[in-house]
């Protein structure tokens, strides 16, 4: 009886031993599924945040260059917003979903700060835009005019063959030199508008880079606070100084730059 006892005790307990074992085996096998759960959460979180910050960085860049050409731009007449505007917007707002609350601040200050500084330098381009419709209506004056001398012209060649002492060719030649005149005195508007809208466009040239170096610095913040959400820590300090100096290299050299061009323009329109 004893030992009969004794193994069904002995059952009981390796059977206690294999519960406690598996389920043991259980506990740290939840866990591990959690933590690696866990971990593929953060790192699906740390790539979609750090896509964001790409999409972002890369748009910003487009945005920047497209606004530094902007004097030059022809702007749409149908009131269509530029794809490098709206791209910027949208993924700016794709920052919103990932980043924080310092992030998301900053954000949407530079944005502010795009905002005004475009549409800034969109009122100071708009009187180049309007000499630019003028100018291309006296092209279209001017092509009208030299089409009908071509006409002119076609038929003086035929009356002098059919009638050499025609009194119309009288009247043609005169009609030919009033129509040359006419495109002179075009031409001469047309330079003079050409002159105009060089000016406005150097206004506008200057709104954009007057604007320059706050878009560059509330950047820099940006990229900045974006080292800190994708835990790239860096020596803050060192790094605005190596920004700042950038920024200044950058708004020298493209100063020196426009003030070459302005110079020699200047000098061939005397």
């Amino acid at each position: 009886m004893e030992t009969i006892i004794a193994v069904i005790v002995g059952g009981v307990i390796s059977f206690a031993g294999v519960v406690i074992t598996l389920r043991w085996n259980q506990k740290i096998h939840e866990d591990n599924l959690k933590e690696e759960r866990r971990k593929k959460k953060e790192e699906r979180e740390f790539s979609l945040k750090q896509a964001a910050f790409q999409a972002a960085s890369e748009a910003l860049a487009r945005f920047i260059a497209y606004y530094v050409s902007l004097p030059e731009r022809i702007l749409p007449s149908d009131g269509t917003i530029p794809d490098e505007f709206t791209d910027l917007d949208v993924a700016f707002n794709g920052l919103h979903f990932y980043c924080g609350l310092e992030t998301i601040e900053k954000t949407t200050h530079l944005g502010q700060i795009l905002n005004e500084a475009f549409a800034e330098a969109i009122k100071a381009k708009m009187p180049s835009g309007f000499i630019a419709g003028d100018v291309k209506a006296i092209d279209l004056r001017i092509s009208g005019i030299e089409k009908m001398n071509l006409s002119i012209q076609g038929e003086i060649g035929a009356i002098y063959q059919s009638d050499p002492q025609s009194p119309l060719l009288v009247s043609r030649y005169e009609l030919l030199a009033k129509n040359f005149e006419t495109i002179e005195k075009a031409h001469a508007e047309r330079v003079e508008l050409i002159k105009r809208k060089y000016i406005e466009t150097e206004k506008c040239r200057d709104v954009v880079l007057a604007n320059l170096n706050t878009i560059y610095e509330s950047a820099r913040d940006v990229l900045m606070l974006a080292r800190k959400e994708l835990c790239f820590p860096v020596d803050e300090e060192r790094y605005r100084a190596i920004m700042d100096e950038r920024i200044e290299s950058m708004r020298r050299t493209s100063g020196e730059f426009f003030t070459e061009i302005r110079k020699q323009v200047t000098e061939r329109m005397q």
